[in-house]
């Protein structure tokens, strides 16, 4: 299958308002990267360089033409209501086996904590109390090299216990629902991409994860009704304020939220649409321009 691949740099004010251009315009998935210097070895933490480059894919087909062009309109009214820098839209086509294997050879271990993240392709000695995470992410996002999502799994490492009922929204390549699992949780996770659907079920079978781990298509409106020990949402700042009230919902009592993907400039707006929905901020991380806000229901 083809694909064609829009990007656009952007100053972190602009990351919620382009990736939801993105989004609004049928891409089906988007993908914020952050500029890194990588230790080969996995014993740093990456370095973060620049600004963030917004990433999406749509699949080649006859209403292309059309798509892109809304995007780039879209983008252009970005510009006139005098956003924060965005750089010009850039395209290009690829094979989905070329767009999958090209980077792998940026891609390499990353140790987080206990956590360990193997790309599949590379070798690993592990020390007698790592986890390691097999992972491929094929055309789903998530390697672990975005500051969000290492905060993530910092986070998930003090919190997770042994059948924990855990809901991962957005799990991408099932970067942060493996892990959970390993440490014993019994993990929901949810996408809204179909690509990612598979992608993540791949993930964790390889990992022997699917007696713990259940992936599906959808967003919060696919567990109504039902209530977790923990929640983590790695998304970006606009969806936790649009879903804060259900991400509310889906809390046992005294359960935490886990929201990442927050830009500087947006974790206000989060942290006042978790207050809104009944929440208190129990903790907060940063790494660079990003943000972990970790809220707390009620006991």
């Amino acid at each position: 299958m083809k694909w064609v691949e829009l990007s656009v740099e952007v100053h972190p004010e602009a990351v919620d308002a382009v990736a939801e251009v993105f989004h609004l315009h049928g891409t089906g998935g988007v993908a914020i990267d952050q500029p890194i210097e990588v230790d080969r070895e996995g014993e740093l933490l990456p370095t973060f360089v620049g600004h963030p480059v917004i990433k999406a894919y749509l699949p080649m087909g006859s209403d292309l033409a059309a798509q892109e062009r809304e995007i780039e309109e879209a983008l252009w009214h970005l510009q006139a209501f005098d956003l924060s820098p965005v750089g010009a839209l850039q395209r290009r086509e690829l094979d989905e086996e070329d767009w999958a294997n090209g980077w792998k050879e940026h891609f390499h271990p990353l140790r987080v904590g206990r956590i360990v993240i193997k790309p599949t392709w590379r070798e690993w000695g592990p020390k007698p109390d790592e986890l390691v995470v097999e992972l491929d992410p094929g055309m789903a996002f998530g390697t672990g090299l975005h500051p969000t999502t290492q905060l993530m799994l910092s986070a998930l490492q003090a919190r997770v216990r042994p059948d924990m009922r855990i809901l991962d929204l957005g799990t991408g390549s099932g970067i942060l629902a493996i892990p959970a699992a390993m440490l014993g949780a019994r993990v929901t996770g949810l996408d809204t991409s179909e690509v990612a659907v598979e992608v993540a079920r791949a993930n964790v079978a390889a990992n022997g994860m699917t007696e713990r781990v259940s992936v599906e298509r959808g967003s919060i409106d696919a567990v109504a009704g039902r209530r977790f020990d923990l929640v983590f949402a790695n998304i970006i700042a606009g969806v936790l304020v649009d879903l804060a009230s259900q991400l509310a919902g889906a809390l046992e009592l005294g359960a935490e939220l886990l929201g990442s993907g927050i830009i500087d400039e947006r974790a206000d707006l989060v942290r006042d649409a978790f207050v809104a929905a009944g929440l208190e901020i129990a903790e907060q991380q940063r790494e660079g321009d990003w943000w972990l806000i970790v809220a707390r229901a009620p006991a």
